[in-house]
């Protein structure tokens, strides 16, 4: 009897330690595979920011282009009118007919001058004409296509953010890695706690008076190139006109000023302008004689982009000094407007908590839960080719301390995941507003560092930080 009662004993130790070894390794596994899920949804989220950021980087490159169309456009048609005006600007040179100006300009300034001045007011002042005049219309074709570029960049950023869609998708991303790492073994269900998901509020749509931000990298961006930001020079005489005794006493001398510059102005319109002014210094005044100028107007040219009905108020514009320096000539440039372009887009960013300066760095948290179903382990009171008795509640209460404790009738496994932002390796670290040798590149979703890391559930805050 009392051998009957060891065997007994010892059958119910093998049972005990077999159901601990088996609620172990599923446990271990279920822990395993949430840590791969919240992994692999964190990864996704991670894509998905740096997905925006490299989509509003697109999109401020799109502008870029937009910004220097518009300056050659302008600049070829100053080259156009300051063809097309070498005639009068040289008069000595432009007798097609008789000749006989060209015998005078050979006479007064030498032979040489008067053939290579004749050759470029009669011959490539036309060629050069003829050329500028296409690259208007070239320049604007590109702006068209560059709206259809923009347009598609915005369709996918909307596409990715619309209500739930995002969600949706990585929860379905988050049942086929659990699925993957259980193929053959049962079912398991993998969730995302809804209070520990960071995504809804993280980011925000910018559009209309908020496009600010985009506004701020598209000029520096735009100004990166020289030509966009400044086309100017001057060329002063050397001394001053003897003649006019005011002017030579305050040694003020004639000069050519060629001003030109290309501006976003507000929101929804690039302009550029270039104008050259020949500024003759004179003697002015009877009783208070005194030194004076006069604009002679060389060249200019303009190029606008902005929609029908967005036309801005461009007064505040520089444009490289042209309206200030050479007010005649800016007077007489005008283009038409290229309708074809939208303005700047709307883009997405972090949301303006996010933002907010001082702020710490934004992490975007995310809690996974896993779960089994008991009659899904591997155990005795599951699937286990080891089974209790299913029948008599005798069975049931003599092997009730070797039974798993599983809350509801399942197992369950939480898991948790940061995405946050990190400069490359070996670069500078900056801080709020504090230049440390290398440009200040703050967390936003124009720069694609955008990192993931797995964190204790734990320590993981109910919403992003």
């Amino acid at each position: 009897m009392f051998g009957i009662f060891l065997l007994l004993a010892g059958m119910a130790g093998l049972f005990f330690l077999f159901n601990t070894g088996q609620v172990v390794a599923e446990k271990t596994r279920l822990v395993t595979t949430a840590d791969a899920v919240a992994h692999g949804a964190g990864v996704m989220q991670a894509r998905a920011l740096n997905f925006d950021a490299y989509g509003n980087r697109a999109l401020v490159a799109n502008e870029v282009l937009v910004a220097q169309m518009v300056s050659l456009s302008s600049w070829s048609q100053y080259a156009q009118t300051h063809a097309e005006n070498l005639s009068w600007q040289f008069p000595e040179c432009g007798d097609p007919e008789g000749y006989g100006a060209l015998f005078g300009a050979a006479f007064r300034y030498g032979p040489l001058y008067a053939l290579l001045c004749y050759a470029t007011v009669q011959y490539a002042g036309e060629y050069i004409a003829q050329i500028a005049e296409q690259v208007p219309p070239v320049a604007e074709a590109v702006v068209a296509a560059v709206e259809i570029n923009k347009a598609a960049i915005m369709a996918a950023q909307a596409h990715l953010h619309a209500p739930g869609r995002f969600q949706a998708a990585r929860g379905k991303v988050m049942q086929e890695i659990a699925d993957a790492n259980y193929a053959g073994d049962g079912v398991v269900t993998a969730s995302a706690q809804l209070e520990g998901d960071g995504w809804p509020g993280f980011t925000d749509h910018y559009r209309g008076d908020e496009r600010g931000r985009i506004a701020g990298v598209s000029r520096a961006a735009a100004n990166s190139d020289a030509f966009v930001r400044q086309r100017s020079w001057t060329a002063t005489a050397v001394l001053p006109p003897f003649w006019e005794w005011t002017c030579a006493v305050a040694r003020r001398k004639n000069s050519v000023k060629r001003r030109g510059g290309t501006e976003l102005v507000n929101y929804d319109e690039w302009k550029a302008e270039d104008t050259e002014s020949y500024w003759e210094v004179h003697n002015v005044g009877r009783f208070f004689p005194r030194c004076g100028k006069d604009e002679q107007p060389i060249a200019y040219g303009e190029q606008q982009a902005h929609p029908d009905d967005a036309d801005q108020d461009e007064s505040g514009a520089a444009l490289g000094g042209s309206p200030a320096t050479n007010p005649d000539a800016h007077g007489y440039a005008s283009s038409d407007q290229w309708s074809n372009y939208t303005g700047l887009p709307s883009f997405y960013d972090l949301s303006a908590a996010q933002l907010e300066a001082g702020a710490p760095g934004p992490t975007l948290s995310l809690r996974v839960k896993l779960t089994r179903a008991r009659d899904q382990l591997a155990t005795p009171e599951g699937r286990s080719a080891i089974r209790q008795a299913d029948d008599p509640a005798a069975a049931r209460r003599n092997v009730a301390a070797y039974l798993s404790d599983l809350s509801d009738g399942e197992m369950r496994a939480s898991a948790a995941v940061e995405v946050w932002f990190a400069r490359p390796p070996g670069s500078t670290e900056n801080g709020w507003g504090i230049a440390q040798g290398k440009p200040v590149e703050l967390p936003s979703l124009f720069n694609p560092y955008w990192q993931v890391r797995l964190v204790d559930p734990a320590m993981t805050p109910a919403v992003a930080k």
